[in-house]
């Protein structure tokens, strides 16, 4: 565990992160998440955008989704602190049946297909988080029968504060075959190996193999999906002016040296020559 990172773990629902410096991560949620900023700030990273969130903020994440964030400290050097709450298939399949809810369809598809989705502040939702903080500050598990219950405290807050995610949290299709190439193209930053590609596409290994070749050509996934790291950390180097330095995680290298010999022997040149040459 990295020095000074504290976190909490409860059933593999509950969960609070205690951070005292930057710290960027990477997970593949593969159910929907609740998750509330108790101090410091977060960086969410998606393929279209970056959400800057702070104190107070909390946001939705739907299942199915590679989470990319950057966890760091308050101006004033307060660590960070987020809570997290998995809301569960087998969970959110009882609850619908047990509280007979009404869910309205749209199209029958979800409302967004956003991976994050930010939420209003609202009473509720610091009601909720703030008595979760509390187990985490006495460093005392909750018993099963209250972690229920704060799940589905969960659930009707969500309903209450944004609605339409009650189309989100209740569809229980699996995805099948989703469109490979619009997944590479979204995804290839993302630390997954070939196995995990083809799983969250819906496809076994060589199914994926196949089709990656259908869509891509006569060069391999990993091959891809390098050359695709090295050619958008090209573009941020000559358009935006950011250093190798700054790229090399976001792009999806974990070794500074790793990416400037790979990028040197793509382009040519090393990555300071091109932002010095411009």
């Amino acid at each position: 565990m990295d020095s000074g990172v504290v976190i909490y773990n409860f059933m593999d629902t509950f969960f609070c992160c205690e951070v005292p410096r930057d710290k960027y991560c990477e997970e593949m949620v593969t159910e929907h998440m609740l998750c509330y900023l108790c101090s410091g700030e977060m960086e969410l990273i998606s393929p279209t955008r970056k959400y800057k969130l702070k104190k107070g903020d909390a946001f939705f994440v739907r299942r199915n989704h590679m989470m990319r964030k950057i966890k760091k400290p308050a101006k004033d050097g307060t660590p960070f602190k987020g809570l997290f709450l998995q809301l569960k298939h087998p969970f959110l399949k009882k609850m619908l049946s047990e509280h007979h809810l009404t869910v309205p369809l749209v199209n029958n598809k979800a409302v967004s297909n956003a991976p994050y989705i930010l939420l209003e502040k609202h009473p509720f939702l610091n009601g909720l988080f703030q008595s979760l903080e509390g187990y985490f500050e006495a460093q005392q598990y909750p018993s099963k029968d209250l972690m229920e219950a704060k799940l589905k405290e969960a659930v009707f807050t969500l309903l209450q504060v944004q609605p339409d995610l009650g189309v989100t949290l209740f569809d229980f299709a699996e995805p099948w075959k989703i469109d490979l190439s619009q997944f590479m193209e979204q995804n290839f930053r993302c630390d997954m190996s070939l196995d995990e590609f083809a799983h969250y596409t819906g496809r076994s290994l060589s199914t994926f193999k196949k089709d990656f070749t259908a869509a891509f050509g006569d060069i391999t996934p990993s091959r891809w999906i390098t050359r695709r790291r090295l050619q958008e950390a090209r573009k941020m180097i000559c358009e935006l002016g950011k250093k190798a330095s700054d790229v090399y995680l976001e792009v999806g290298f974990k070794s500074l040296s790793h990416f400037s010999t790979a990028f040197k022997k793509e382009f040519g040149v090393a990555p300071s020559a091109l932002l010095y040459g411009n």
